[in-house]
């Protein structure tokens, strides 16, 4: 999306993407902003962010807060990150409506 996002700890925010190369099928994620996040990528760290998905952070609490023990009881950790350079598919809620109106227009 076009417009810079400015991101807060604890706010909303979606994830957009597209289930087909044809941009038909949107697939929408609700995620709870936890904060920067160092990524290791090959031989190197690079800034990123720290997202968990809005339904495990309602059901569990925040992931950040989470003792090791109350981690390990995931079969997969209820978190997503984004490198700061890739973070384009996330977008707040004014953004959300943008990419489902863009969406929209091109599926008429």
């Amino acid at each position: 999306m076009s417009r810079e996002l400015l991101l807060e700890i604890g706010k909303t925010y979606f994830s957009v993407f597209y289930a087909d190369e044809e941009l038909r099928h949107p697939l929408v994620e609700t995620l709870v902003y936890l904060g920067p996040e160092a990524l290791e990528r090959d031989t190197a760290s690079v800034p990123g962010h720290l997202f968990q998905y809005a339904e495990s952070f309602h059901r569990d609490g925040n992931w950040k807060e989470m003792t090791d023990a109350k981690r390990q009881e995931f079969e997969e950790a209820p978190v997503v990150t984004f490198e700061t350079a890739h973070i384009d598919p996330v977008v707040d809620a004014d953004g959300l409506i943008e990419a489902l109106t863009k969406w929209q227009a091109r599926i008429r």
